[in-house]
């Protein structure tokens, strides 16, 4: 492919992109392109947001998901696409009128691609994996508006980078209309899907050098430029003022936060489906209120909570009609302390509410008063300015419990503040729990409306079943006697008593069992709880990698963000008060000695980072474990056990 781009460099890479788009365009049946064609013209009249790439990674989960409990694919698109929407929506000011439609034209096929494709069950692992990995990569800036038309490199690079995008989709598509039999040969190979994604890493890269390079040099020219001459000079130039008040918009966002409030969402999401919210009138009628109002989910420890409130963020991206009410949505984590502050929330909010609005000049200078983070009253001020009387907005939280009391006080009263301030229909999570039960007192919201999980929730008995599907299909659970896997759902699900947690653990257990004997064996002495289970996970896993397991889970509980596995492994390589550090003491296979931590911990296959499978396992190995002669540890030892090794590390040569 690369031969074959290198051969056409006689044409300017924006024709070469509008011949790309028109080969495709050539290759559709009659009914798809009417579709792609509406698509288009939707785009040009109104050019997709970021709740647009919300709302289609929202739809391909809802195609894709044969069952309550599937595989969730959706958020590896995420990242990718966001590049997608960043160049289709640079519009007709920025990028020119002909432009704009090969712009929009990207999107359109990319969007008719996804959708397409994820019907193909057997195909989607590894074109999502595809898109994920090349997501890591993709060129994600919000200044790429306001850099375009400086520089002609940016703009070849761009046209470069969505040619080979457009040539994967015509790629898949050319897939998608073959017959079952041709399917088989003709799926993207390995090399193949190397080769795509090193030729789009190529161009990311050679995108964000520009970039950065056309930064420094705005940021110069700012500086040396007066600015009085600036604005007489660009008052007549369209794009000036449009690439001026995209600036402007940017600054105002930025000033409420800079928090990523979409990795945490994506992480839960994953995990999997849902459909317990559309069967509770509580939710339905929560939905359709013209007034502020709150639904309370309450559920016991692992019973799906986030998972739950992950899915509503989904369904109502694409149940809510207009771009003119807004879904946000926030995460609290608790192995990210930056998370559990009440400022994070409300500021991510904010941002969140004021990134629909189109023109933010009118509070500009709100954010010009101070540099540092605006307090609640001045995200008030600023919210009740800039947006319109009857503005209308769902926020989502999930983990309010996670906070420690004080920021969680802080929280609930700003929230019903705003409440009462704007129409906004708050949907939070609360585990209930013995000492925190009072805590939940319906009049510290407003119109709050409390619904629990229940413990014989409909959606536990799916989850079993397509858990254990995916395993036998994966070969991760191989069992000899066919029926054995009827004993294993009647087990599952008679033990779960309402916790998908518990389920989840017990079936990576018993993947790892290697005779049905062992198995039955299994089930009729299945842990009770999770502390039991947590316990056994870890006597079993210790193995080999005994030496470090302590370490680990000392290390992950007391990190302020998540460790990458990079990290973790040059952490576990210090040996505190040495004063070299020596090289040969990093793992060769961090994985393997992960291992020696089960199926507790989990890595991000995005972002590679490492973290408990939930939090439960903190509280555990803080508090709750029975064997503490191996496992068990204080927060102090494990601080301290922190500040040994970067006192170390940072006094290597």
């Amino acid at each position: 492919m690369s031969v074959i781009l290198s051969s056409a460099s006689r044409l300017k890479p924006e024709i070469r992109l509008g011949q790309a788009i028109s080969e495709f365009e050539a290759d559709l049946s009659d009914e798809q392109k009417t579709s792609f064609r509406t698509y288009r013209s939707q785009s040009l009249n109104s050019p997709p947001d970021l709740s647009d790439v919300m709302r289609l990674t929202a739809e391909i989960d809802r195609r894709a998901s044969g069952k309550v409990g599937g595989r969730c694919f959706g958020p590896r698109f995420t990242n990718f696409l966001q590049i997608v929407q960043q160049f289709a929506a640079l519009g007709d000011v920025v990028v020119g009128g002909s432009q704009n439609m090969i712009a929009c034209g990207v999107w359109s096929l990319v969007r008719m691609s996804l959708l397409t494709i994820v019907n193909y069950s057997s195909y989607i692992e590894r074109v999502s994996a595809l898109f994920m990995n090349v997501g890591r990569s993709a060129p994600r800036y919000q200044t790429i508006s306001l850099l375009y038309s400086r520089s002609r490199n940016l703009q070849s690079h761009l046209s470069e980078y969505f040619i080979i995008v457009v040539s994967l989709c015509h790629q898949l598509l050319k897939f998608t209309q073959k017959s079952v039999f041709r399917q088989v040969a003709s799926t993207l190979s390995d090399s193949e899907i190397k080769t795509f994604q090193s030729d789009l890493d190529v161009y990311a890269n050679a995108i964000k050098e520009e970039m950065n390079l056309q930064m420094a040099q705005k940021i110069e020219e700012e500086a040396r430029e007066n600015s009085r001459f600036r604005a007489l000079s660009s008052k007549y130039s369209k794009a000036a003022l449009h690439q001026q008040k995209l600036a402007t918009n940017l600054r105002v966002l930025k000033f409420c936060s800079k928090y990523d409030h979409e990795m945490a969402w994506k992480q839960t999401r994953k995990v999997g489906n849902t459909t317990l919210f559309s069967q509770v009138a509580a939710y339905q009628e929560w939905k359709i209120q013209a007034e502020s109002c709150t639904l309370v989910y309450t559920g016991k420890l692992g019973s799906g909570k986030s998972v739950l409130l992950a899915n509503i963020v989904d369904d109502l991206h694409i149940s809510v009609p207009s771009k003119n009410i807004a879904v946000a949505y926030f995460f609290c984590r608790h192995d990210n302390s930056e998370s559990l502050k009440g400022q994070t929330v409300i500021g991510s909010l904010a941002r969140q509410l004021l990134r629909t609005m189109p023109d933010l000049a009118m509070v500009a200078e709100l954010c010009d008063e101070t540099n540092s983070s605006p307090d609640f009253d001045e995200i008030l001020e600023l919210l009740c300015r800039a947006l319109p009387p009857n503005y209308k907005a769902y926020f989502v939280l999930d983990g309010l419990d996670e906070c420690v009391q004080s920021e969680r006080d802080i929280l609930v009263q700003q929230l019903k503040k705003l409440q009462e301030t704007l129409t906004l229909l708050l949907c939070v999570s609360f585990r209930l729990e013995p000492n925190n039960a009072l805590e939940l007192d319906p009049a510290r919201f407003v119109a709050a409306r409390i619904t629990s999980i229940p413990d014989d929730n409909p959606d536990i008995e799916a989850f079993i079943e397509a858990e254990l599907a995916y395993c036998l299909e994966s070969r991760k659970l191989v069992i000899g006697d066919p029926t054995l896997i009827l004993e294993i759902q009647d087990a599952l699900l008679e033990g779960s008593k309402g916790m998908f947690l518990w389920v989840a653990l017990q079936i990576q257990s018993l993947c790892a069992m290697e005779t049905d004997q062992s198995i039955r064996d299994a089930l009729v002495d299945l842990p009770k709880d999770l502390s039991e289970t947590f316990s056994r996970i870890l006597r079993r896993s210790e193995g080999s990698g005994r030496p470090y397991q302590r370490r680990i889970l000392q290390l992950v509980s007391v990190a302020y963000q998540p460790l990458t596995r990079d990290e973790l492994r040059e952490a576990l390589s210090v040996v505190p008060g040495d004063t070299v550090w020596n090289p040969s003491r990093l793992l060769n296979d961090v994985y393997s000695t992960l291992a020696s931590c089960g199926s507790l911990l989990v890595v991000d296959e995005e972002d590679s980072t490492i973290r408990f499978v939930h939090h439960s396992v903190k509280q555990f190995l803080l508090g709750e474990s029975q064997d503490s002669s191996s496992t068990a540890f204080t927060i102090d030892s494990a601080q301290w056990a922190m500040a040994d090794i970067i006192s170390t590390y940072l006094s290597y040569g």
